[in-house]
């Protein structure tokens, strides 16, 4: 019974003695806690809207005409007319038939015509931006003595729509008489000097009148 006892408690002995080791031992690291993987959403991308096509045109497509520029009407004359016409600066202008004619030697003088009597028709081109300042120094180049006066400016429409100037002069102390009739085109003043005789005024008017600058 003595045996018994002993062993019992020996047997106590031990069981206190192995919970307080295992009370005493050193606690397992706790694992490390591997944070979630995250897999970062994309925005979902909105394609861009399609090009708008236009609608099918359908039938004819009539494109409108571009109305074609008015025939140029030369002028009727009272006289049987011969016409110049210059490449260079492209115009046309007519005078007489049976006149003389020949290239004019004045500074930017290209052609006369001369009449059987006083009457002369000078073509002459000069570069200007004011028409009647042009005629005056041509005029007075004509005639180096005497210094031309201005007697009238009036404005004419030719027969190819342009409208022109009209200027009137005299020189040598009123005897001499002259028209002329152009335009400025491309820095350039076109003139029709028509002189001397006071009587033809009208007739050097209407040769200059003949002009077609366009």
């Amino acid at each position: 019974m003595l045996r018994n006892k002993s062993f019992v408690i020996v047997s106590v002995l031990v069981l206190v003695l192995a919970v307080v080791a295992m009370a005493c031992a050193p606690a397992a690291p706790a694992k490390p806690v591997t944070p979630p993987v995250t897999t970062p959403v994309t925005p979902p991308v909105t394609p861009p809207p399609p090009p708008v096509t236009p609608p099918a045109v359908t039938g004819n497509v009539t494109v409108p005409a571009v109305p074609p520029a008015p025939p140029v009407v030369e002028k009727v004359t009272t006289f049987k007319a011969v016409k110049f016409t210059d490449p260079t600066y492209k115009f046309t202008v007519s005078y007489p038939e049976g006149w003389t004619s020949a290239p004019a030697t004045v500074k930017g003088g290209l052609f006369y015509a001369k009449g059987t009597g006083k009457d002369i028709v000078y073509i002459a081109v000069r570069p200007a931006t004011d028409f009647k300042a042009a005629a005056n120094t041509f005029l007075g180049d004509l005639i180096a003595a005497f210094s031309p006066s201005v007697d009238s400016e009036t404005t004419v429409t030719l027969a190819d729509g342009t409208k022109a100037n009209v200027i009137l002069l005299s020189a040598a102390f009123g005897m001499a008489k002259a028209a002329v009739t152009g335009v400025l085109k491309d820095g350039n003043a076109i003139m029709i000097v028509g002189g001397t005789d006071p009587k033809s005024m009208e007739l050097y008017k209407e040769i200059g009148s003949t002009l077609i600058a366009k």
